[in-house]
């Protein structure tokens, strides 16, 4: 009764650190910090990287995309790290010794940016944090994450809505491609992730991550419903923040 008690409850923590982490809203604390504005009423009024950069200028914008990212891999590692090197997955009798539980947490980090309570649930589209989830639990899934992103990015002349759902789905399928062979064969793609295999019980290619990664771009398509609406209608704009003009992220 006590393991499953405590399973319930790492399951909570990890949920609940997850989203909350997740809710931070950085542009708007960054807006509100540096030009005294609250991005919602500004732009797209998206709390979201683009309009920070539409509203606030390019630096501006790429600072919270980047930081969005950094909130959403840390929730990853701090509960692995957690799990790994406290022993809590052993001395708790945890399932699979708490290996669910980052990709538990990193989910609803996308969920809580997607939703934040802190904003009364209207967050970003989760492109930073779709990013973070594939990129910032593998090196080989960083690079991708850059190249396939400004690669679609330039071809389609700055859509970058058009850019984060092509891009993500070529991420999808890396992560189902490695998602089976992990199944399948003896190799978990240890290697492959920022821990380089040398970690004891290291971060794996699997079940987790191909649930995770699904749900997280399922989650990124229908925030994306609208700019999908105007792509076929060929009214969606590039993003141009030299103008502080864009589409929403």
């Amino acid at each position: 009764m006590n393991e499953i008690v405590l399973n319930l409850l790492s399951i909570l923590v990890a949920l609940l650190f997850g989203y909350l982490v997740g809710s931070i809203p950085t542009s708007v604390i960054l807006g509100k910090i540096f030009f005294k504005k609250d991005l919602r009423n500004y732009g797209s009024g998206n709390p979201g990287g683009t309009n920070a950069g539409r509203v606030f200028g390019k630096k501006i914008g790429f600072l919270v995309i980047f930081l969005d990212i950094i909130k959403t891999a840390l929730v990853f590692w701090i509960i692995w790290a957690i799990t790994r090197f406290t022993g809590l997955g052993e001395m708790a009798g945890l399932f699979l010794k708490g290996e669910h539980l980052p990709w538990l947490a990193i989910f609803f980090a996308t969920v809580g940016h997607c939703f934040p309570i802190w904003l009364k649930f209207k967050g970003g589209k989760g492109v930073a944090c779709f990013m973070a989830i594939v990129g910032g639990t593998s090196w080989l899934g960083f690079i991708l994450c850059f190249v396939s992103f400004l690669s679609v990015l330039y071809l389609k002349k700055k859509i970058v809505s058009f850019s984060s759902l092509v891009s993500g789905a070529i991420l999808l399928v890396f992560e189902i491609i490695m998602g089976i062979i992990a199944l399948t064969t003896s190799f978990q793609g240890e290697i492959l992730s920022w821990t380089f295999g040398l970690a004891p019980n290291m971060v794996r290619f699997g079940t987790f991550s191909l649930i995770t990664t699904s749900l997280a771009y399922f989650i990124l398509v229908i925030r994306h419903i609208p700019n999908i609406k105007r792509m076929r209608a060929g009214t969606e704009k590039p993003a141009n923040w030299s103008t502080r003009e864009s589409e929403e992220i």
